[in-house]
């Protein structure tokens, strides 16, 4: 009877054990917070030009409304390029301001893979100059150098990219930039050939790919799944215009009113006859 009882209680603790595990399984929270990371590609810089060139960035992001994500980010290049005649030599700071938009939706409350579309207004506080600078004339070849002279750029940027999670709270992601220069100081005696966070100004529109790692800190969590963002206004299947039944009652209203304004000059004409 002892053995009976024993198997009685563990079969009901095992199964009250199964039970509270289930319950733990089907709370299911969406974790947002802060995202912080780093671009990978400012490491690749040396090897894909001849060029010494150097950097990296920072790039952070906090969600806001679960689609807009406005953004932060800061970096800083080196750039040394030694040709046939002189050298130029280039390094600076610089940062960017900006959001990004989600434009697909989230599947579910675990989802937080999104493609977003982001625009930026960057500024870059720079120095340049240019030594071993050798010419030839008559009197035979001279050498000159122009001194270091301390510059700033604005610029405006249209973003495009994506981002996904490969393990809990870790991301990457890549993004394809265009970029717009809006002002630069005016050097008289060179104009920049790279400018930090922009890149060569020798193209009318530069151009930029990134890819990075990110962290998210999953401070806030909520059971709300963000709403997708409308495009247009459009109506989407399954949903009721909510001005349909004004509209409707505006349309049906304007035939009332012309139909009484066409029987009242009905009249007015046989009162004529």
């Amino acid at each position: 009877m002892t053995k009976i009882l024993g198997s009685i209680l563990i079969l009901l603790f095992i199964n009250s054990l199964q039970g509270f595990a289930q319950v733990k399984k089907a709370e299911v929270w969406r974790y947002e917070g802060p995202r912080v990371g780093i671009d990978l590609s400012r490491f690749l810089l040396p090897v894909m030009q001849t060029a010494k060139r150097n950097g990296w960035e920072l790039q952070a992001d906090v969600p806001y409304k679960g689609n807009y994500f406005p953004t932060f980010e800061l970096g800083m290049q080196w750039f040394d390029d030694q040709r046939d005649g002189f050298r130029y030599k280039n390094s600076g700071t610089y940062a960017r301001l900006g959001v990004d938009v989600n434009i697909v939706k989230f599947e579910s409350l675990s989802d937080h893979d999104f493609v977003f579309i982001g625009a930026r207004y960057g500024y870059s506080l720079f120095n340049q100059e240019t030594s071993d600078i050798k010419y030839s004339n008559y009197w035979g070849t001279l050498e000159t150098s122009v001194p270091t002279h301390t510059m700033n750029a604005h610029w405006a940027e249209l973003v495009f990219g994506m981002k996904g999670e490969i393990v809990r709270n870790f991301f990457l992601g890549w993004s394809l930039r265009a970029k717009f220069p809006v002002a630069v100081t005016n050097d008289p005696n060179i104009t920049p050939y790279m400018i930090p966070g922009i890149g060569k100004t020798s193209n009318g529109v530069p151009f930029d790919f990134s890819f990075g790692v990110y962290y998210r800190f999953p401070i806030f969590r909520t059971k709300t799944l963000p709403k997708v963002i409308k495009m247009g206004g459009s109506v989407h299947q399954g949903e009721e215009d909510p001005n349909s039944q004004q509209g409707g009652s505006g349309r049906s209203g304007s035939g009332r009113s012309g139909s009484s304004g066409g029987s009242s000059l009905r009249n007015l004409r046989s009162g004529e006859n």
